[in-house]
């Protein structure tokens, strides 16, 4: 194992801080934990119509895993108001800018 790896507790650590700077450390009711990066693209995905086989590939679980319908898809995360829904899906906008004029 190499050493300049980070530990799953350090990254949950940092996408709780950077949840909670950016005003947003709950969606839907649930803190936002370093599994909501795996289960927010699983759920566009499978919403997007994209197969089991492809979802597994994608979030790297083995070929034949339920794991993304049974534990990473979250339909009910879900909000009318969803901060994250300003996001562009698949990068920045064009112009290659975070920041919307």
């Amino acid at each position: 194992m190499s050493r300049d790896r980070m530990k799953g507790g350090a990254i949950n650590d940092r996408v709780q801080l950077l949840a909670d700077k950016a005003g947003i450390p709950y969606i839907a009711g649930k803190k936002v934990t370093a599994h909501s990066l795996r289960a927010g693209p699983n759920t566009e995905m499978k919403r997007a119509g994209v197969r089991l086989k492809e979802r597994n590939r994608r979030g790297r679980w083995s070929e034949d895993s339920t794991t993304a319908d049974t534990v990473y898809d979250r339909p009910e995360d879900e909000v009318p108001d969803d901060p994250m829904a300003m996001v562009p899906v698949g990068g920045f906008p064009s112009g290659g800018s975070a920041v919307q004029e």
